[in-house]
């Protein structure tokens, strides 16, 4: 069992994050509990004064923004989990990231893109409704788990350290525990007696200003969330598509011959004739020349030197 310190503080807290993340690994964070409670508040918390405990090194790592730091969709997890020393909260995740609609493709690679970059040291905090409905390769992956129980008020856990029990977070055990305390209509449960219980942590709500970024913030992604569900693409999402990229770089003469344009559908893990099929599509849909070949700066001067005479 790991060690208890019954009262905890955001600092405490943040300070015990720091330290995963200095021993050269990351530290997946799961805050669990029921809508309204704070989840995300408590992640914002934690986030923040990572971010300052590295500042206060002279650190730019960890930085914290509502805009960036926030991850609500599957293409966002993807992309964090490829950064180094970067500050992640999965806000809704389970309802975004791990929804049965991709349980199969996209769950498997997420969960080997956490296994494989562990020592990306990234702080990725995962706000779920229940800890216990997720896939339990995740969480095996947790490193701490944070329960909101009521407002401002929560329960740290840590995986017990085991050699030969599978289940590192005692979940029969524990289930028992608290069967005992529906069954006594227990109000004010005893979690000092969950084998995995670690101390209580207070937290305070956020104030208004930051309050009102977080609001701004999770409206927009969720809008994105739902045009990508939808199919639809707002300007941003369209800017970022490899295949506006490639016809914008084709039209301005930045190509210089097909080799850039497998370079860019390997980097997107697209197949290259597919990604330049695709391209060609496009362009005469726009009603515009379609041979992606036409538009390489490599051939047109080829062509220009020829009509001058010139030998290449």
């Amino acid at each position: 069992m790991g060690k208890v310190i019954l009262n905890w503080s955001l600092t405490k807290t943040s300070n015990m994050i720091k330290k995963i993340l200095e021993n050269k690994f990351d530290a997946f964070i799961i805050i669990e509990g029921n809508r309204g409670l704070g989840k995300s508040t408590l992640a914002i918390h934690l986030a923040r004064r990572v971010a300052r405990l590295f500042k206060n090194e002279g650190s730019t790592d960890y930085k914290f923004h509502f805009k960036h730091s926030f991850i609500f969709t599957r293409k966002e997890t993807k992309s964090f989990l490829h950064k180094w020393k970067s500050n992640g909260i999965a806000d809704e995740m389970i309802n975004v990231t791990f929804n049965r609609d991709f349980y199969n493709e996209d769950q498997k690679d997420i969960i080997k893109m956490m296994n494989m970059n562990r020592d990306h040291c990234n702080l990725f905090i995962a706000c779920v409704p229940s800890f216990q409905t997720l896939d339990t390769q995740i969480k095996n992956l947790c490193k701490i788990r944070i329960t909101v129980v009521r407002r401002g008020l929560a329960i740290i856990q840590t995986p017990n350290q085991t050699i030969y029990c599978k289940d590192k977070w005692d979940q029969a055990t524990n289930e028992k525990i608290e069967r005992e305390w529906m069954k006594k209509g227990t109000t004010r449960p005893h979690y000092t007696k969950l084998s995995t219980f670690r101390g209580i942590l207070k937290f305070p709500a956020l104030r208004p200003k930051s309050e009102a970024k977080y609001q701004t913030t999770k409206n927009d992604k969720r809008n994105i969330v739902a045009n990508e569900q939808m199919g639809i693409k707002n300007e941003e999402e369209k800017e970022k598509d490899p295949t506006t990229i490639a016809i914008k770089m084709l039209k301005e003469g930045k190509v210089r011959n097909g080799t850039f344009l497998d370079g860019l559908a390997q980097a997107f893990d697209l197949n290259p004739t597919s990604f330049k099929n695709k391209i060609g599509t496009r362009l005469k849909k726009q009603g515009e020349e379609h041979r992606v070949g036409s538009y390489y700066w490599e051939k047109k001067a080829q062509k220009k030197d020829e009509r001058e005479g010139i030998k290449t």
